[in-house]
């Protein structure tokens, strides 16, 4: 893999320096209680912090900062878990969160329709029986509980559930939502047949209120307005996206964050690849951008093993949804870093050679300083 430019920041992890947020031994509410996405937090009118990372049952930590958060088990969303693609609303997990005001939020959810689990396709087919879709979700109570949106789909493939059969496909992992100029964007993993290249979907809106204002970057601009193709057969090459930098960016994003002293974006992936020796190192990985558009990087963070990488058997203790996050942030949304901030990750404990539900949040201090 070709490397990029250096970084325009250096970001370092102080070592020895951890605090878990969740421990699934002490915390979880049921065995499958698990951190299953990156790090989403908002503060709500009280200035409570409502931090969301967990599995299609989602239950947040709450507290009055980041050392003080609790697991109620209540939960504050569920999908339907329906077996029909056509509905989206399938297997669905809050995958990012903003809060203009700490008493509406707004969600995106990761929706999962998986055809192995509806008959559709054999147990051994799951992988390509999987069709993803991105949907909207709202809170009117500060976060304590969330319905979907009155308009539910937010991006999907032109192309209906069977007609991407052979692998997993669709609009995945949405980082969270960052406020810019005139709107909010976000970036999601698209994975799709040809026309559409796979890569960081970048897209923007500017009404989180309604589902169907987002737009994908493409040819230039913001163009690609997204449509249900369940509701008409639709023409894949009408509705693309560009995927961003993918030199710099050549994984998954898992978070942006804007640091404040520079202005410079900053995104989160985890990656294996070789360095300058030729060899290979996987963990948390960085890029930055002035724009979002054009990317520096990628260079290494945090070297670890990573969740999904071993063969046959799982790493010890391997890592995964790695997300940056600035606990003193002035930013509702945390969507802001200083130069102090911090990296959040699950960190597993295997079951035999399988990562099992056994996964904590793990915080780690990050210090961030100019080239």
């Amino acid at each position: 893999m070709a490397a990029g430019k250096p970084p325009a920041l250096s970001l370092s992890v102080r070592p020895g320096e951890e605090r878990l947020l969740f421990d699934h031994g002490r915390d979880a509410c049921e065995t499958w209680d698990i951190p299953d996405t990156p790090s989403r937090a908002f503060r709500d009118a009280a200035g409570t912090i409502h931090l969301f990372q967990s599995h299609h049952r989602a239950r947040p930590l709450r507290g009055p900062d980041f050392a003080s958060l609790s697991h109620p088990c209540a939960v504050a969303f569920e999908g339907g878990g329906r077996d029909d693609p056509a509905s989206f609303d399938n297997r669905s997990w809050i995958a990012s969160t903003f809060s203009p005001d700490g008493r509406t939020v707004h969600a995106i959810v990761h929706d999962e329709y998986r055809g192995h689990l509806a008959g559709v396709c054999g147990p051994d087919e799951a992988e390509a029986c999987w069709y993803n879709t991105l949907t909207a979700a709202v809170s009117t109570d500060g976060g304590a509980s969330f319905r979907a949106a009155e308009t539910r789909l937010v991006a999907a493939l032109p192309r209906r559930a069977a007609e991407t059969r052979g692998g997993h496909a669709g609009l995945f992992e949405p980082t969270n939502i960052v406020a810019v100029q005139g709107g909010f964007a976000m970036m999601a993993n698209v994975v799709a047949p040809p026309p559409q290249r796979s890569g960081n979907c970048l897209l923007r809106t500017d009404d989180l209120a309604d589902a169907s204002r987002w737009r994908a970057w493409s040819q230039g601009a913001f163009r690609t307005r997204f449509a249900d193709p369940y509701a008409r057969e639709l023409d894949p090459g009408a509705h693309l996206c560009d995927p961003i930098d993918p030199a710099s960016l050549p994984w998954p994003v898992t978070s942006l964050t804007r640091h404040r002293a520079s202005g410079q974006w900053i995104a989160t992936m985890k990656g294996r690849r070789a360095d300058a020796a030729g060899v290979e190192r996987t963990g948390v990985y960085y890029a930055t951008s002035p724009d979002l558009l054009q990317w520096r990087g990628p260079a290494l963070l945090l070297e670890a093993p990573l969740m999904g990488s071993g063969t046959p058997c799982a790493p010890e203790r391997p890592i995964g949804y790695p997300a940056l996050i600035d606990p003193a942030s002035p930013d509702r949304n945390f969507a802001e870093v200083g130069d102090h901030p911090a990296l959040t990750f699950v960190r597993a404990r295997l079951d035999g050679c399988e990562i099992g539900p056994d996964r904590d949040i793990v915080m780690v201090p990050v210090e961030i300083g100019e080239r």
